[in-house]
């Protein structure tokens, strides 16, 4: 566990988003008219590529944000930040880069509707038997995270909260959050989709003032703390532990891990709320992958970490979600602690609502049944309830191996299909000819 999450994984993300980052990256951000026209040209467009960016958001703005990254700093230190940084700035063009092939390879069932996700990718990727079975393998983890990263973790975090501020019982808590979110997933028909436009931006913008008004109020703090994360960053280096220690530290281990886990670039799960926008072009729906992770890791992580590092609170204990809920309190006063603990709320419950779209898609590419909605509602209520009442400890754990698992997967195929994400990266923001519309086919049931 340790050598993969600890040396494999950190080396194969940033290695893999590196290469894309020089072939993609510097073409993509020497063409800023382009980038601009992606991101506020065509209306239609606009609306249809927001909405699978709001679905993909939800996924990511989960307790990766908050707890996620107070367990990083403490575990890892402050250089847990600065990794989470670099992680996320290589991994945003693998983000662009898996949502790229997955909007070129999905498929559309018999009534029309898109289908899309890593599994597909993985599936044409690696031909034969063995592509068939590693793009299954990769659906039954995702499924698995469904249940843990997106149902498991969340409620557990949603009900720490709720407890731990209005003293609500953790078991109502889950009972809530299950059968709101299997109600939603259960009706299908784009409902996920109409509850993320609402949620997301809602709880981006509080969580964004709430994290603001402390740093403003801290401001005096912030050179420490931006010095703390360099400091802590380097450590092993410093203190002659050699390349070895370096790769094997705390600070890359959980840096890297939970930022993976927050804006899962490279894992390949966002790109199956991304396959259902309709965009003149690949490329174009895999730039708003870039802002994803912006917006997640970048902007959000980064405001939790500086709070708790300019709050003064202890880094001690088993951290989660009451240690940035402590730090918040300990500069905003009385305020904070409901404002947070709604902020966590929403942001749980998007991601439940989000991680059982991929669980459908998952179970629907599975077993080709349009019914797989129905399957999923029993086990979103399981998740929320066993999350609310248990301690998921060893279930992060678990998940970030399987993270690192389908990230493998997920990478391997992308470098296998490097070619034809540069071509159609250069096709777009080059002008050597028009862009590549994926074929239309049909899954059969």
């Amino acid at each position: 566990m340790a050598l993969l999450s600890g040396v494999i994984l950190p080396i194969f993300l940033m290695g893999a988003g590196l290469w894309f980052f020089i072939r993609c990256g510097f073409l993509i951000f020497l063409h800023p008219r382009r980038l601009y026209a992606t991101l506020f040209g065509e209306p239609g467009e606009r609306k249809s590529a927001l909405g699978a960016l709001t679905v993909a958001l939800a996924g990511t703005l989960g307790v990766g944000n908050i707890a996620g990254v107070a367990t990083a700093i403490l575990l890892g230190g402050p250089g847990a930040v600065f990794w989470m940084w670099v992680s996320a700035s290589l991994a945003m063009l693998l983000k662009y880069a898996e949502i790229l092939l997955a909007m070129r390879t999905k498929a559309y069932d018999a009534a029309g509707s898109p289908h899309g996700g890593a599994m597909y990718y993985i599936k044409e990727s690696i031909r034969g038997k063995a592509g068939g079975g590693l793009a299954a393998l990769f659906a039954v983890l995702c499924l698995f995270c469904a249940f843990t990263l997106g149902g498991v973790i969340q409620s557990s975090a949603a009900a720490e909260a709720m407890a731990g501020v209005f003293r609500l019982p953790p078991l109502a808590v889950g009972l809530g959050m299950g059968f709101a979110a299997a109600l939603i997933v259960g009706k299908g028909g784009g409902q996920v989709e109409r509850a993320c436009n609402l949620l997301v931006p809602f709880v981006c913008l509080l969580f964004t003032v709430a994290a603001l008004a402390v740093l403003i109020l801290r401001r005096e703090l912030l050179p420490a703390a931006f010095s703390a994360i360099f400091k802590g960053a380097f450590q092993p280096l410093s203190a002659g532990a050699g390349v070895l220690g370096f790769l094997t530290s705390k600070a890359l281990r959980y840096g890297v891990a939970r930022g993976l886990v927050s804006n899962e670039a490279g894992c390949g799960t966002a790109p199956i709320a991304h396959a259902a926008a309709k965009t003149e072009s690949p490329a174009a729906q895999g730039v708003w992958g870039i802002l994803e992770v912006f917006v997640d890791t970048i902007l959000l992580c980064t405001l939790t970490a500086l709070v708790i590092l300019v709050s003064g609170v202890p880094l001690a204990g088993e951290g989660g979600v009451m240690l940035a809920v402590d730090a918040f309190a300990a500069v905003l006063g009385g305020i904070a602690p409901p404002v947070l603990a709604l902020s966590v709320l929403l942001f749980a419950f998007a991601t439940v609502l989000c991680w059982s779209h991929y669980g459908v898609e998952c179970l629907y590419y599975l077993t080709g049944k349009p019914r797989a909605g129905k399957w999923m509602m029993p086990l979103v209520l399981a998740a929320s309830v066993v999350g609310a009442v248990t301690a998921p400890a060893l279930l992060w754990e678990l998940t970030d191996l399987v993270v690192a698992l389908m990230a493998v997967l997920n990478i391997t195929a992308l470098l296998i299909q490097r070619r034809a994400v540069v071509a159609e990266t250069k096709r777009y923001f080059g002008g050597t000819g028009a862009a590549t519309a994926p074929q239309k086919q049909h899954i059969c049931q």
